[in-house]
């Protein structure tokens, strides 16, 4: 039907005022005669379109049905986490945990030449690269199992034996250097890792003055990188060391606390502007809390140290065994232990060694049991995540836990968040030595080589280790003595075929997957 015919139905210039007043009652006036001329002439437009499309060529056919959706066969949809928490702010403070995916920072390894007083000592000048106050390729004779990809360091340093596939000496770095920490703060910002927690050991910073000058510094560049790179920062005393009756007791630490609130000023968020809040106060962490190995401290110890440090203004955050709720296996049975965590405000149990990826399912009721518990007694959890671990350098009876190209790391980290967790700790930055760091690595075709110029006997009695020039004969049970080529431990890497920055990248994907950002999904995105 052509528009010619259409007007033809209602041919408004014959039908003259009285048709158009017995349908809309309008007056004679010319005027509303016009306008109601032009509206009949808009419908009528619309209806000849609407008739014309609904065929082609002209044709008068009508289009099929829409089939409904198979109820048995509906479309998929992606999966988001729905956080219980208001997603943090670029810029803005840190106020709370919750929501954030944080990292522990060792920030202990030095080298000779780097201004620390570790430095002016042959059996120190290694900090933390040495075993056996040495750093030179061999079992027993380095304590790191991974490599730093050195690209992008502004200083390096050339231990001299170990030599890279090209020929060329290998270099390490010093945290000792503000550039080195200020680096990976940086690489936090590009990857959107939310901030790390720092490493602070009693055993090396309490009555030990090459140790406090060490962290010291780390923790002062830390700091810097913090409010440079708005990163979230927070105090870690690892209780390693720590012993009540000593000069590494209790008052020590509450000092050594105070003087980092003073010379931080971190109850005035002007100053220290990203360092991490707790239920409004800036939080500190005492990590080795109920641990069933023979600690030299008690949980009463640890309960005079956290009300000192509340007294002070700080909020508490623990570090405690996998099986803390159960008490048992690696945790103390006493009770006084959930007196302890219900009296913190956030707990983070240790994961590292206790499972591999066949495993880890055995962990996803665990954790789910572990969130349920903190929530009825009000205290935040932080489940931890690590991407793998070796450390055979150092202890060779040890195996290597296989990151899988990064399955296992992103396993933990999806059903973690899956299982209602919201907060995640990641072990950790920058541990090279037991092979869990997630920092820039070399790939493994790249490393230098961890074979000795010569070979020599590696003892293993009555659970500790040792080297011998000659083969040591009568040693039974677990106790054995085996050549040190014959072990045949290597440098790990980052798989090859991945970036360096793989784990990075993984981890920034994990916090965008825990804020409800991209789906919730078993395996990561595209790249």
């Amino acid at each position: 039907m052509s528009l010619k015919e259409v007007i033809r139905l209602i041919d408004l210039r014959t039908s003259g005022r009285r048709g158009i007043r017995f349908f809309f009652r309008f007056s004679n006036k010319k005027a509303n005669i016009m306008i109601v001329k032009k509206i009949c002439f808009f419908v009528l437009c619309t209806i000849w379109i609407g008739l014309t499309s609904c065929g082609s060529g002209g044709s008068d056919s009508i289009p099929p049905a829409v089939e409904p959706e198979n109820p048995n066969n509906p479309v998929p949809t992606d999966e988001y986490n729905k956080p219980d928490f208001i997603p943090h702010v670029d810029g803005e403070p840190f106020n709370t945990y919750r929501g954030l995916v944080m990292a522990g920072y060792q920030g202990w390894f030095g080298a000779p030449g780097d201004g620390c007083s570790h430095a002016l000592h042959k059996n120190t000048e290694w900090y933390h690269y040495r075993e056996n106050d040495i750093f030179e390729p061999g079992v027993l004779k380095n304590s790191i199992d991974f490599w730093p990809d050195m690209r992008e360091y502004e200083k390096k340093y050339t231990p001299g034996k170990f030599i890279l596939p090209n020929g060329e000496k290998a270099t390490v770095y010093s945290a000792y250097d503000k550039s080195s920490v200020l680096l990976h703060f940086k690489w936090m910002k590009d990857y959107g890792v939310d901030g790390v927690f720092m490493q602070r050991f009693v055993g090396e910073v309490i009555d030990n003055p090459d140790g406090k000058d060490h962290f010291d510094k780390v923790l002062g560049s830390a700091m810097e990188g913090s409010n440079t790179y708005q990163r979230a920062i927070c105090v870690m005393y690892d209780l390693g060391g720590f012993m009540s009756s000593s000069k590494r007791g209790t008052d020590a630490v509450l000092n050594d606390a105070q003087s980092i609130m003073d010379k931080y000023q971190l109850k005035d968020r002007t100053k220290q502007k990203y360092y991490l809040y707790q239920n409004e106060k800036p939080l500190i962490v005492l990590w080795g809390v109920g641990f069933n190995d023979n600690r030299p401290y008690s949980l009463t110890d640890v309960e005079s140290l956290m009300n000192g440090l509340k007294e002070k203004g700080f909020s508490i955050m623990l570090g405690v065994p996998t099986y803390w709720r159960e008490r048992r296996n690696d945790a103390l049975p006493d009770a006084k232990l959930h007196d302890l965590i219900k009296a913190a405000d956030v707990i983070m149990p240790w994961f590292v060694g206790r499972y591999d990826n066949n495993s880890y399912s055995n962990f996803y009721s665990l954790i789910q049991n572990d969130i349920a518990w903190c929530k009825t007694n009000k205290v935040e959890y932080a489940p931890l995540c690590f991407p793998g671990s070796s450390d055979r350098n150092m202890h060779p009876n040890n195996g290597v836990n296989s990151r899988l190209g990064g399955k296992f790391y992103w396993n933990q980290m999806y059903n973690c968040i899956k299982s209602g967790a919201q907060m995640l700790y990641i072990a950790m930055f920058d541990e090279i030595d037991e092979g869990t760091a997630i920092y820039k690595c070399m790939n493994q075709s790249d490393v230098p080589g961890d074979r000795s110029d010569t070979d020599y006997y590696v003892v293993y009695r009555n659970g500790s280790y040792s080297m011998s020039s000659q083969k040591v004969d009568g040693l039974e049970g677990d106790n054995w003595c085996r050549s040190a080529s014959e072990l045949n431990v290597i440098f790990q890497g980052i798989e090859d075929g991945l970036p360096t920055d793989h784990y990075l990248w993984l981890t920034g994907q994990a916090r965008k997957m825990l804020r409800g950002e991209i789906p919730l999904k078993s395996t990561w995105p595209s790249r």
